[in-house]
């Protein structure tokens, strides 16, 4: 049974439901967009940091190394990574791990879970419910929180109502009623008075339980959240009339959510305010925050392009090895995605992606890793054939444009 039937099935009987419902029918239920395709790929929907260079998942390996080193160097030293897809982030930070430091990569123990692991993996994924609890080390969350189902609402007369989804007929069409929970009233409440008629929004309700999750897995260590995200200020400001909800469709950006049910990515930009209270809940200390450019940048990715420009490559390989880079500290694109820690169990120690030198200069790295045609995705032949990707920046994302 495809997703839509299943959708269809589930609203027939019920009446209307959540938009969070639906997305999580659309998304995870059976025959849902993640159980069903590859939208991480040169055919995909769209490309992460992973899929667009290694050296990503490279320097991820240097912060890690280095949270193993606080911690004392651990005989064991575990790395849950949650939304791994097809363990191609995984496969680089431990291939990147035995060339860096082979204490490092002994005492790694890096496990990669998916709610819905995919049939094709670069590195073995397990069922989310798999993950080990109370590990010493990190727990790796990247654009996964995202993808969590959230609730729609809309601002009518000075008042929120939320937004539920029903079926008329054969087709999904959008009602609107009382919120569903106090807890989308609450979040609301500074902002209302603010809010233009006909605004629309998300509140994302599970980054509570999420986090709660977080503090079963980790018993010492760090959790490591890299997303695209606002404060809740910024994204509930009043020229945001029409949400952060974007979907990808056959590598077309769009905003029709109802539509391709089960067939096209949805996603939505995190609350960082609530992912901070969320964690601070669940008995995290904020480690601090960053742009995944300043991340990057204080980890050493400028050493790669030095190592590039004294390689023997040719001029296509060196010319899409700088395109993978260049896009992980696009300032309009994934530089600016939010990198933030939060430390459990332990003293506070400063991270050098967080609090280093800027330029990276701390640590010489042993030769960064090279586009891998099997792995990752070359984004200069994506563009020469008419590709979509150079268009996917935060600014088309996330703009006030429908």
């Amino acid at each position: 049974m495809s997703a839509e039937l299943a959708i269809r099935d589930a609203i027939a009987g019920r009446g209307p439901i959540t938009f969070a419902e639906f997305m999580e029918l659309a998304l995870y239920g059976s025959g849902g967009y993640y159980a069903s395709g590859s939208p991480i790929s040169a055919s995909g929907d769209y490309f992460t940091a992973p899929s667009a260079h290694p050296v990503f998942g490279a320097l991820l390996c240097v912060q890690l190394r280095e949270m193993w080193r606080l911690l004392g160097s651990p005989a064991e030293f575990t790395v849950i990574e949650e939304g791994a897809g097809n363990g191609g982030l995984a496969a680089d930070i431990s291939e990147y791990a035995a060339r860096l430091d082979s204490d490092f990569s002994d005492a790694l123990n890096y496990v990669a879970v998916d709610i819905a692991p995919p049939a094709r993996q670069h590195f073995p994924v397990l069922p989310l419910e798999e993950a080990p609890a109370g590990i010493t080390g990190c727990v790796l969350s990247n654009e996964l929180l995202d993808a969590m189902p959230v609730h729609r609402f809309e601002v009518r007369d000075g008042e929120v109502f939320e937004i539920f989804v029903t079926l008329e007929g054969d087709r999904f069409a959008e009602t609107l009623q009382p919120p569903s929970s106090l807890e989308i009233e609450r979040t609301l409440a500074p902002f209302v008075e603010s809010l233009p008629d006909g605004y629309r929004g998300e509140i994302n309700l599970q980054l509570e339980s999420w986090a709660q999750r977080q503090a079963k897995a980790l018993g010492r260590g760090w959790v490591l959240a890299i997303d695209y995200g606002f404060e809740r200020s910024e994204l509930y400001r009043p020229g945001r009339t029409s949400g952060s909800l974007r979907t990808y469709y056959q590598h077309t950006l769009g905003q029709d959510t109802l539509r391709h049910a089960g067939e096209q990515d949805i996603t939505a930009h995190v609350d960082c305010t609530a992912l901070d209270e969320a964690m601070t809940s669940a008995e995290f200390q904020l480690t601090g925050k960053t742009t995944q450019a300043e991340f990057l940048s204080r980890l050493g990715i400028h050493q790669a392009v030095e190592q590039l420009e004294a390689s023997n490559l040719s001029r296509p390989e060196s010319r899409a090895n700088e395109q993978g880079i260049r896009s992980l500290l696009d300032p309009d694109g994934m530089g600016r995605f939010v990198v933030a820690a939060y430390s459990r169990g332990i003293d506070q120690f400063d991270l050098a992606g967080l609090s280093g030198p800027a330029d990276g200069s701390a640590t010489r790295l042993p030769d960064l890793p090279r586009l891998n045609p099997a792995r990752h995705i070359n984004l200069v032949d994506q563009q020469q054939t008419g590709g979509y990707f150079e268009v996917q920046s935060l600014e088309d994302l996330f703009s006030d444009r429908p």
